[in-house]
């Protein structure tokens, strides 16, 4: 049974789930800047916030595919914070009609399995948007999870730009990794794996090496040489 949500959360979830109610009325643009917003507010009140590292070569402009890793709606959320886009959330977090009607109604698009999401994903490219996806679903913690090339084949299909980012959280601070963008190419499983690689590699890095301890440091003796200082009577 789910734990009961804090007294913080509560409100929040609340208007989270009034703005998707009627997040249709409007364009895409509220739509965006509700979700951001959205994400921001949950986030906070369970007492998180977002540190970004940004990609050593800078994105391309235009439509991309940003691909990222996922345990938990936390790293759904951190992710919307720092790419606003149309967000492709598994069908295993929304894993009730409800969940899955006001995710739907709040400009987010559930991948079921079924391959239908993909047409959807490859027309928004087309159109120049952005849209964020996590193609290795709900992985445990820690795991990037293997990276499904149907999730990445409207990149393909759109000839979109893949940029993959890593989420980590450490403490009370979630992490968002850009890194390099990756050219579509022709290969949607090649264009899965790579994203892949480049997720698991900065996840497996994430141990903080601890700063070598110094030695200690040495007391130097001053001997008195003969001669040195006054005599004593």
């Amino acid at each position: 049974m789910p734990a009961a949500p804090t007294p913080a959360l509560t409100p929040v979830l609340a208007r989270t789930a009034v703005r998707a109610a009627t997040a249709t009325w409007g364009g895409d643009r509220r739509r965006q800047r509700l979700l951001v917003c959205t994400a921001a507010e949950l986030l906070t009140a369970r007492g998180l916030r977002v540190r970004v590292v940004s990609s050593p070569t800078a994105w391309p402009r235009g439509p991309r595919l940003v691909v990222a890793n996922a345990s938990c709606w936390t790293d759904v959320l951190a992710l919307a914070t720092v790419v606003p886009g149309t967000p492709v959330v598994d069908a295993a977090l929304v894993d009730s009609p409800l969940l899955r009607s006001l995710a739907r109604r709040g400009g987010l698009l559930v991948d079921d399995g079924s391959g239908a999401v993909r047409g959807e994903v490859a027309e928004l490219l087309r159109r120049g948007a952005t849209v964020t996806s996590h193609p290795g679903g709900a992985a445990a913690d820690g795991e990037p999870g293997r990276f499904r090339a149907r999730a990445v084949a409207a990149a393909v299909d759109a000839q979109a730009v893949v940029c993959p980012v890593a989420v980590r959280q450490v403490g009370d601070v979630v992490e968002v990794h850009l890194l390099p963008a990756l050219q579509p190419g022709g290969d949607a499983r090649a264009l899965a794996s790579l994203a892949e690689y480049a997720v698991a590699h900065v996840l497996e890095d994430g141990a903080r090496v601890a700063p070598a301890a110094r030695p200690p440091r040495r007391r130097r003796t001053v001997r008195a040489r003969s001669g040195y200082g006054r005599a004593r009577p």
